[in-house]
């Protein structure tokens, strides 16, 4: 039976996809908690905070409102503001000249991607997987893009390996879109040249999918840089109850917990009223069930971390020891840090990308994989969160 190994990198950016709110009515602010007992993440998490990313023992770094920054202060908890106004940090250091930059707008990545298949057309070819939200409810005119790298792109060849690579489930993380052209860019321009790549591109089969999330990253670019769910208006005309977190959208253990994601459409982590709810991880599922990946990476921005299941409970998979050694391999010139929610380097998550990648990738892969945690579900008996 094969197993796709579902992972996820954060890289640790200059704060570019960092800015204001929805509404634009408050200013957000990026601010350290500084944090020492476990207990404090028991308290802190349900609070559904905008987490950017968490040292254990040390503290939470956060995108706080007026209002949050207040009412955690008056919990006693010692903030530190790392930057005080996020869209102006947007609009004076990345969007000077109002087109992102030297980050690729939805367009651009469009056109990088059809320059790449007229440049190499005998081992890259373009696919469009699926629609956004807004094309499937008439608001816009947005397709999400894969390019097939391989020798013979236009062929399923069975024995070759599949790999998958995704970015941009968020939309305001830009550098997730960058990564994964980046990725494009080295094995297209070094095949031939590179022994390795070449062996890579002739062997195994890549699919690229830079920008999971088009309409999110099209609303960065035009009306609010700190967007970061799709863009499902949920029945509301009020833009601060939109989207749904597409990372707490996929299948396997959806909706395990509210702390992992939240059933409520004002919050960042909203997973949506059902499993594959929304077209953009209907894109990957429906892709995932007609490969068969072995291995499976989302890019994520802010962390320098690696991470792997599982991501729903404190516990190891029944592979551990494949993800350890994998994990120290991708590591070893860059130092991040790298593990999952049992070793303490990361919140709990549900429904996302990397656990549904590894425990239930498909109808022809076998039983979903459970976690060796006796009762996983019995909250009494695990620690809520990190």
């Amino acid at each position: 039976m094969r197993r796709t190994i579902g992972l996820a990198t954060a890289f640790m950016i200059s704060l570019a996809p960092l800015s204001s709110t929805a509404s634009g009515s408050e200013t957000r602010h990026l601010v350290r908690i500084h944090v020492t007992e476990e207990a404090d993440l028991s308290t802190l998490l349900p609070l559904q905070l905008d987490i950017a990313s968490y040292e254990k023992g040390s503290h939470l770094d956060a995108v706080l409102s007026d209002r949050e920054v207040e009412s955690i202060e008056a919990l006693g908890y010692r903030l530190t503001p790392l930057i005080t106004d996020l869209n102006a940090y947007f609009q004076e250091e990345i969007n000077r000249d109002s087109d992102l930059g030297d980050y690729h707008t939805y367009d651009e990545m469009i056109l990088t991607l059809q320059r790449a298949e007229a440049r190499f057309p005998d081992i890259c070819k373009l696919y469009d997987i699926g629609d956004s939200w807004e094309k499937v409810n008439g608001y816009a005119d947005r397709d999400i893009w894969a390019l097939k790298i391989s020798d013979e792109p236009w062929n399923e060849d069975p024995d070759e390996p599949e790999i998958l690579f995704v970015g941009n489930h968020h939309a305001r993380e830009m550098i997730t879109v960058e990564i994964p052209l980046g990725i494009i860019r080295e094995l297209l321009i070094e095949y031939g040249r590179d022994p390795q790549i070449t062996a890579m591109v002739d062997d195994k089969e890549t699919w690229v999918v830079p920008m999971l999330n088009p309409d999110g990253h099209v609303r960065v670019e035009t009306v609010d840089s700190w967007w970061r769910k799709n863009l499902n208006r949920n029945g509301s005309g009020n833009p601060s109850s939109w989207g749904v977190d597409l990372n707490r959208n996929f299948g396997y253990m959806w909706g395990y917990d509210n702390v992992g994601s939240s059933p409520f459409v004002w919050d960042e982590t909203y997973r949506g009223v059902a499993p594959f709810s929304e077209p953009e991880t209907r894109a990957i599922r429906d892709l995932a069930e007609s490969h068969e990946f072995v291995i499976g990476i989302s890019y994520h921005s802010y962390g320098d971390l690696f991470l792997f299941p599982w991501g729903y409970i404190d516990a190891d998979t029944p592979d551990h020891p494949i993800f350890e050694r994998i994990s120290e391999a991708y590591t070893r010139f860059n130092s991040y840090l790298w593990g999952n929610a049992k070793d303490g380097i990361i919140y709990n998550t549900n429904g996302d990308f990397d656990d549904w990648m590894y425990g239930d990738p498909g109808p022809d892969r076998g039983e979903p994989r459970i976690s060796p945690d006796p009762d996983p579900r019995d909250l009494k008996n695990r620690k809520i969160g990190i």
